[in-house]
């Protein structure tokens, strides 16, 4: 017996129902499915159209056609142009209504308010969210009501309603625990509804800076989302959110490590789902870490590629947050024409959408860009704007920011008492929040205001505790050697604060001790502690992914090296290969950073401070022919510490302030390094100015000295001391052997190794390697770029120094059989290495600076570029690394570690002493040159001396006699690192 509801089914399918649209347009309707796609195919400005279908069709709108909607529209909201999801779902909205139930109208309202939410209209989104709320209060449905009671909590917390965040969020929770696991919701699990309001309760927590109660809630936003995706696999995309806000929490909190582990977690997840806008957020997450860890490149990598994700969705909220943290980075590095755009155009996205956190924001990167640009007032103005919407939305974490930047602009304004009013509320503030980095930069800045004032009893309490703030937060740095260094790089101000303090109290040994503590860090917790063995940490798979993300990287060397030595190479295709290894480094090194974050047993001994104290002093200063200068570069001035060894047999300090500005003394050192590295007959004014600025003011203590360890800062890395020219026109190293040293710290580490060493043969050397592609003989491409032509005089260098040591004691390797491979399988077993070849500097990425050995043809892993990155990754055990090529001396100068490049990579390797060149060296002069030095160290090795500086001099010397190279380019080129013993 039929019911009328199956008659009218029937029905339909004899008959067909025509309906005329608005716009002329003929719908044949015969069922839902012929229904759903008229109604899907209309346009966004057609609900009229759509509706009046609906009206025409009442039969066949029923909850079917609701729930073949609202899939429809689920699918579009992921797609660029989110428009035509939204008038799906308001659709479905009507559809609903016309079918009298009210829970769908209010499902229906639900979804257009989260779409809204995603689109960036948070005002509308909020009131689609108070109209469902409405509709289930009405039907009383609890378990939906909880759920859109969290939505509405959290949509609150980005409108700045924070109060009405948490209320909504716990009515929420309160309501979960009392419908009890058998009632139903039509959006989904109540669970997740209670997931959300932990998220919300963290949110709130963590703007208020009660971190401990964020990372309790989150963690349970947490547990329930992986119980709901462990059967419901569409929650696998919450998951990723609960995890990346406990990371942000642990990033906040300076703990960079946990941070990037859950960030890691979190993004292994994301790259599984379809909803990309998770792996957007993710990626800008990382991105944000690296900014603070002062790694620019990284940041920017991850930031580029969360805004191309959401600039592809239309997310018109994470845009505007995107493009203000590309100004943040642009901000950092001094970009301020690129970071004001960011910062205007961030701000006006962000009021457009009313997001006050963004405006924030935005507002505090025009102040600060200002402000470095040297507009205080304008500055103050934008910091004020933003400081007042902090504190009106209760963000305390970004009002301790503000005060302490709004202390810097008075500083700069010369308003000291202003300055330190507003650095002592950030110094509270941040105290309270637990805020490691705002804390750090506030009491540096209130420091320094002290320090201006002349409270040193003030100055010196503060800025001890700005340095402990930093070195509670070393050990917690996400990566490894080179990221622990960028960190620190730009943190030194406090130490060098307090160097200044401690001089102007006339406690000279007090103020090296602290100098020492901000210079070759992490070198020294490397020569202290052991290198990490991180493939001993790693899984199957994660041994795999590093071998494929490395093999990318070489890859890539192989097609820009054959792209190159071809004979017409295309310049637009090296340029593109070059970009993909960018990328492809970027990718690698981040891998390797979220492994030492996912495996902390590899971190636990980083970041405690040098042993360095006055004691120490006295075994540096038992030989009383040397002398150790360390120099400590400040914005306005220069301190030179000289030790010696003084007439009671005790350690003689003496400080000699040098009165010149940072910016200006840089000028000096690239011209004179321009000068005598361009082979220019008009260096000596410069050679005589810099003498007398850097080494006059200690001549009568250096008085009976011999040997000089130099300890440069900043850009003193790039002085060739040796050339300086005495007033008599003597160069300093006609009265001096000169070595240098990253550290007194670490010179002290480096000497206490000195027994342990594990190789046992003497010397292994490399020249002349074959260039270019090599096809089964010595045969090589011709090669376009002159400084990679073949060394015929290294290889004589080489044969020439296998003849000193003798066979026995040395082995020597020429062309062909001078290969990579050789190097890596056999330098660890030799106590000296030397390497005749074509160094080539990468001046942005001094860790991809390579040696050029000969390649092993079908294999990647030996590809005849010995790069740095591969040479600390290397277990070496050489007294003595003599790289015989171009500018091995050189690399980035990091703040506080000195040159991060080729010479760095051999220490770090457990190479205790280097000679390496400061500039491109001429290969005859070179050959002469170490023939010079082997001959030297041989013969001061025979009678027991430990003068490798010596040596050194003595070979130069003798190639500055010879008329031909009687200019400093070509003896005074190659330096000595590290230990002279």
């Amino acid at each position: 017996m039929l019911n009328k509801y199956s008659i009218c089914s029937s029905l339909l399918i004899i008959f067909s129902i025509t309906v005329f649209s608005q716009t002329k347009k003929i719908y044949q309707i015969n069922n839902e499915d012929d229904l759903t796609t008229a109604l899907v195919g209309l346009k966004t400005d057609e609900l009229s159209t759509a509706i009046a279908i609906l009206k025409d069709n009442p039969i066949i709108v029923t909850r079917a056609l609701f729930f073949k909607l609202i899939p429809r529209a689920d699918l579009l909201s992921n797609s660029a142009d989110t428009s035509q999801s939204l008038f799906i779902y308001e659709i479905a909205r009507e559809a609903a209504k016309q079918t009298g139930d009210g829970r769908l109208v209010a499902y229906a309202f639900y979804k257009i308010g989260l779409l809204n939410f995603r689109r960036g209209n948070i005002s509308l989104a909020k009131l689609n969210y108070l109209q469902s709320k409405q509709v289930f209060e009405q039907a009383d449905w609890p378990a939906d009501l909880s759920i859109v009671l969290s939505g509405l909590g959290n949509v609150c917390i980005y409108t700045g309603d924070l109060k009405e965040a948490k209320d909504y969020s716990l009515q929420s929770i309160a309501l979960s625990n009392s419908v009890g696991d058998h009632s139903k919701s039509i959006i989904g699990p109540f669970q997740y509804g209670v997931a959300v309001a932990w998220l919300n309760l963290g949110d709130l927590a963590k703007g208020e800076g009660s971190y401990d109660e964020a990372l309790t809630y989150f963690k349970k936003a947490f547990e329930f989302f992986k119980g709901l995706s462990s059967s419901l696999p569409e929650y696998r995309a919450d998951v990723v959110d609960s995890l990346a806000e406990i990371g942000r929490v642990y990033r906040v909190l300076g703990d960079h490590q946990q941070a990037l582990n859950y960030f890691n977690q979190a993004l292994i997840i994301a790259k599984t789902l379809n909803s990309r806008d998770k792996l957007a957020s993710v990626l800008n997450s990382i991105g944000v870490l690296y900014i603070e860890q002062g790694d620019y490149l990284k940041a920017s990598d991850y930031i580029s590629q969360s805004l191309s994700i959401y600039l592809t969705i239309g997310d018109r909220l994470e845009i505007a947050r995107l493009l203000i943290n590309q100004g943040v980075i642009n901000q950092r590095q001094a970009k301020y024409d690129e970071a004001l755009k960011n910062f205007q155009e961030g701000l006006r996205s962000a009021e457009a959408i009313n997001a006050p956190d963004l405006i924030i924001t935005a507002q505090e990167g025009l102040g600060a860009v200002n402000q470095e640009q040297g507009d205080y007032r304008v500055a103050l103005e934008w910091l004020d704007k933003a400081l007042l919407t902090a504190q009106k939305v209760q963000d305390r974490t970004r009002s301790a920011e503000l005060l302490w930047r709004e202390g810097e602009a008075y500083y700069l304004k010369s308003d000291i008492p202003k300055a330190l009013a507003s650095a002592d509320s950030a110094v509270d503030l941040a105290g309270q929040l637990r805020l490691p980095i705002i804390s750090y930069l506030a009491l540096t800045a209130k420091g320094k205001y002290y320090l201006a004032e002349k409270d040193f009893d003030h100055a010196f309490q503060t800025l001890s505790q700005a340095m402990g703030q930093i070195e509670t937060m070393r050990p917690q740095v996400a990566g490894q050697e080179e990221e622990r260094q960028i960190f620190f790089e730009n943190k030194v101000a406090p130490y060098n604060l307090l160097v200044e303090l401690l001089i102007n109290q006339n406690k000279p040994m007090d103020a090296l001790l602290y100098a020492e503590r901000a210079k070759g860090r992490v070198l020294f917790d490397v020569l202290r502690d052991g290198k990490v063995d991180l493939a001993a940490a790693l899984t199957l798979a994660e041994r795999e992914e590093a071998s494929r993300l490395n093999r990318a990287i070489l890859v890539l060397n192989e097609r820009i090296r054959n792209e190159q030595t071809k004979v017409s190479s295309d310049a637009t295709v090296i340029k593109r290969l070059y970009s993909d290894l960018d990328a492809a480094r970027l990718n690698f090194e981040s891998f390797q950073n979220t492994l030492y974050a996912s495996n902390p047993e590899l971190n636990i001994r980083r970041g405690q401070t040098p042993e360095l104290n006055s004691e120490s002093f006295n075994n540096l200063t038992q030989d009383n022919k040397t002398a150790y200068l360390e120099y400590v570069v400040t914005r306005e001035q220069v301190f030179l510490f000289v030790l010696t060894k003084g007439a009671n047999a005790r350690p003689e300090l003496k400080v000699y302030p040098i009165k010149i500005k940072a910016d200006d003394l840089t000028y000096k050192v690239n011209q004179f390094h321009r000068l005598v590295s361009d082979r220019n007959p008009v260096f000596a004014s410069s050679a005589h100015e810099l003498f007398d600025l850097l080494i006059k003011p200690a001549a009568q203590q250096l008085a009976g000295v011999s040997t000089l360890c130099i300890i440069p800062d900043a850009s003193l890395w790039d002085v060739p001391f040796q050339a300086l020219l005495s007033a008599n026109d003597r160069y300093l190293l006609e009265d001096y052997a000169l070595y240098y040293a990253p550290s007194l710290s670490v010179l002290q580490e480096m000497s206490r190794h000195t027994g342990a060493r594990q190789a046992r043969s003497s010397l292994i050397a490399f020249g002349n390697p074959v260039i270019g592609k090599v096809s089964g003989s010595n045969s090589q491409v011709n090669n376009t770029d002159q400084d990679l032509c073949p060394l015929p005089e290294a290889e004589t260098e080489v044969s020439t120094l296998a003849q000193i040591y003798g066979s026995a004691n040395s082995k020597a390797f020429i062309g062909q059989d001078a290969s990579e491979k050789t190097f890596k399988q056999l330098a660890p077993s030799y106590r000296i290495l030397h390497l005749a070849t074509h160094g080539v500097l990468d001046n942005r990425h001094p860790l991809y600076s390579y040696l050029l050995l000969t390649k092993i043809e079908g294999d990647l892993e030996n590809d005849g570029l010995l790069e740095a990155r591969e040479i600390m990754n290397m277990n070496l055990h050489a007294d003595l690394a003599v790289l015989s090529a171009c500018e091995t001396a050189r690399g980035r100068v990091g703040a506080g570690e000195g040159v991060i490049g080729m010479s760095w990579a051999f220490f770090v390797a457990g190479v205790r002493t280097t000679v390496v060149s400061q500039w491109k060296v001429n290969s005859a002069s070179t050959s002469q040159l170490m023939v010079n030095f082997y001959k030297a160290l041989k013969a001061t090795n025979a009678q027991n001396a430990d003068t490798k500086a010596t040596a050194l001099r003595v070979a130069a010397i003798s190639l500055m006699r010879d008329q031909r190279f009687r200019h400093p380019f070509y003896w005074a080129g190659f330096v000595m690192v590290g230990s002279n013993e």
